[in-house]
């Protein structure tokens, strides 16, 4: 198991993030409006200018904040609805859109293992390796548990991945760190009877007299580099999470 000592604290930039998302969350901006600059939030946070420069950047990527030329950085407009957009031009993580959309999330870890020579696994990651980290994790939003999601990272690629606690740390956070976080995705969306998966079925407590089907996410993250580095399952509620598809004609 991981040592819960180890979490966002190990990267200043990643703590000064958090923060700055709890502003966000706060109210403070309103959509569409410009945000404080470094060297205010440096003074308010009581970081470096550089390591809130990392932390605006990051949110940047995120598609949180927009950084306009020669205009300072902006809070990307939301939308503030009790529902969820998971598409693939949605790319905020879950728990930073939860967070901008004021509801308080709980990231709860129900098992993190590692596999040993699984060739299940090996097969979808082209069999370039063998072995796996097993993240199984909750997100429970207002206390409704509104997902359940499974993923798989390479174990020589994210060696010391047992050392934190992804129950407080965004674990594409900490693939970022090790310089293997994915940008690109390849994505299967099915219905998935509820009965599929009986931990699922358990932990995401459905009226089976109004649904029979769970909405399935199965995605895989590659790197800049083309790599694989990820493989996630996921089951959500479908009260709280819409899927959205764009067409180009």
């Amino acid at each position: 198991m991981f040592a819960k000592g180890v979490a966002m604290s190990s990267f200043l930039y990643q703590e000064a993030k958090k923060k700055i998302l709890d502003i966000i969350a706060s109210g403070e901006f309103k959509p569409n409006s410009k945000i404080w600059n470094e060297r205010v939030f440096a003074q308010k946070l009581g970081y470096t200018r550089s390591t809130i420069k990392n932390a605006i950047n990051s949110l940047v990527e995120d598609n949180i904040l927009e950084k306009r030329r020669g205009n300072g950085t902006y809070l990307v407009n939301e939308n503030v609805n009790n529902s969820f957009e998971i598409g693939d031009d949605s790319p905020n993580s879950f728990t930073q859109l939860v967070k901008i959309n004021r509801q308080e999330v709980v990231n709860r870890v129900e098992s993190f293992k590692l596999i040993y020579d699984n060739k299940d696994l090996a097969i979808i990651f082209d069999n370039k390796y063998s072995d796996f980290y097993e993240l199984i994790r909750t997100r429970i939003v207002d206390n409704i548990v509104v997902a359940v999601q499974k993923s798989y990272i390479p174990f020589s690629l994210f060696e010391d991945a047992h050392r934190y606690d992804f129950s407080n740390m965004s674990l594409y956070d900490y693939m970022d760190f090790k310089n293997h976080k994915p940008t690109k995705f390849e994505t299967r969306i099915e219905a998935r009877p509820i009965s599929d998966n009986q931990f699922v079925e358990d932990t995401i407590k459905l009226d089976k007299s109004k649904y029979a089907y769970l909405l399935f996410l199965e995605y895989r993250g590659f790197s800049d580099k083309k790599e694989m580095v990820e493989y996630t399952k996921s089951w959500y509620n479908p009260d709280f999470i819409s899927y959205k598809i764009k067409v180009k004609r």
